[in-house]
């Protein structure tokens, strides 16, 4: 079969995870991402986190799979004259600095669209490109502040909490790919490129759906509701005889199948829940109702009766349960790539599915500039200018390192 981005050349200057995350999943599908590191380093969650094996750390191989790795020191003339010649060949260019420290360093829009007018611009930035934060450095955990997501996460009596993953930084991802395949899209139509901005401010407040529609909708301020729904009830955690479960009713017709899956059918009838309104403004009664019923059975005995009713339900499974539960393990998500290094390595497959041209890892994480030399071949260096680029100091090639320690040991 062939990729659906076969073809496709990317190259990545992203670091951390907005940017790297979205980056991945075009080389699932095909892409060739060639992925800029800076010297003497390399992307800095190469050494982030709590979690290292045998020197590498954890969030590296999860966000940069499927690439390949270039090291350059993008401070060096010749440096930027390899930078110029991969994005003459590129569909696709992506950055995820500051606004503004692109264009310092060379690679800012203008620059390199002047090389290449096909090629499609892809920035990722924590407030976009204009406005009074613009040039504000920002992480996940501020733009889930600035969002409004953090005042809204957590118990209703408690202080705003992060979400449990990083949520600004995955949502920001995923828009960069919608990003990059449609400016890929109107090139098509066009012979164009363009520049496609991805502020993770907007991203994650394009998922404020139901909250903004309570706003809208009312006038009032969303607050936080714990693990209850904003809009619809019942539909939150509860706790059964040996485990937390969600369960609910999000339509009309779901809460009589809720309702038989518990054996309660006079709840049906009962005024005080017989409309989704009716049943939000009597919910400490209804809960106190469903709590009682719900500690009777286990998770698994609810489990059945709740399918067989075919009403909502799922049980709360902690990050081990999620990967060994049956149904990820049908969708064949828990998978492992061979690591150069750390030998087997798990992962997880990509989410989208496709039957004619499906995605999958094409490439283990890569070393740090482990393709160095091989990107430059591509791109007509030779081998000689190669060699002299690496004992200059402007490129990093591990193997001609190696090499070079070893003859320098022996002298």
């Amino acid at each position: 079969m062939q990729d659906v981005l076969e073809g496709t050349r990317v190259v990545d200057f992203t670091r951390h995870m907005s940017g790297p995350y979205g980056t991945l999943l075009l080389g699932d599908f095909g892409a060739d991402v060639v992925k800029i590191e800076s010297m003497p380093h390399g992307d800095p969650t190469r050494t982030m986190g709590t979690a290292f094996i045998d020197g590498e750390s954890g969030l590296f191989p999860i966000w940069n799979r499927s690439k390949r790795s270039m090291a350059l020191d993008l401070r060096r003339a010749e440096a930027k004259e390899i930078v110029r010649r991969l994005a003459e060949r590129a569909d696709i260019l992506a950055e995820n600095f500051r606004p503004g420290v692109a264009e310092e360093m060379g690679i800012g829009y203008e620059q390199m669209s002047a090389l290449n007018e096909r090629l499609i611009y892809l920035s990722v930035s924590a407030f976009g490109q204009s406005g009074p934060y613009a040039r504000a450095p920002g992480t996940d955990p501020v733009v889930q502040a600035m969002s409004g997501v953090m005042s809204v996460t957590g118990e209703a009596e408690r202080d705003g909490v992060l979400v449990g993953i990083p949520i600004a930084d995955y949502s920001s991802a995923m828009v960069a790919v919608q990003g990059a395949l449609l400016g890929l899209l109107a090139r098509h139509r066009t012979g164009k490129g363009q520049r496609v901005d991805v502020p993770m401010l907007a991203a994650l407040a394009f998922g404020l759906t139901t909250r903004l529609a309570t706003y809208w909708g009312t006038g009032r301020e969303p607050r936080r509701e714990g693990s209850a729904h904003s809009a619809v009830t019942p539909y939150q955690r509860y706790r059964a005889k040996d485990g937390d479960v969600v369960a609910g009713a999000w339509t009309l017709d779901s809460w009589p199948r809720f309702c038989a899956a518990l054996g309660k059918p006079d709840l049906i009838a009962d005024p005080r829940f017989a409309t989704n309104l009716s049943r939000m403004e009597n919910r400490n009664a209804l809960n106190q109702i469903l709590g009682e019923l719900f500690a009777q059975r286990t998770v698994s005995e609810w489990e059945q009766i709740f399918h067989e009713a075919g009403a909502l339900f799922g049980p709360m499974l902690t990050i081990p349960q999620m990967l060994e539960h049956p149904q990820m393990q049908a969708l064949g998500m828990v998978q492992s790539v061979e690591h150069p290094k750390l030998g087997a390595i798990p992962q997880l497959a990509p989410p989208i599915m496709m039957s004619g041209t499906p995605g999958g890892i094409r490439r283990p994480p890569p070393l740090y500039g482990q393709h160095t030399a091989e990107v430059l071949r591509e791109i007509g260096y030779s081998s000689l200018e190669i060699e002299h680029y690496a004992i200059q100091g402007v490129v990093h090639v591990p193997e001609l390192a190696k090499e070079h320690a070893q003859v320098a040991q022996s002298r």
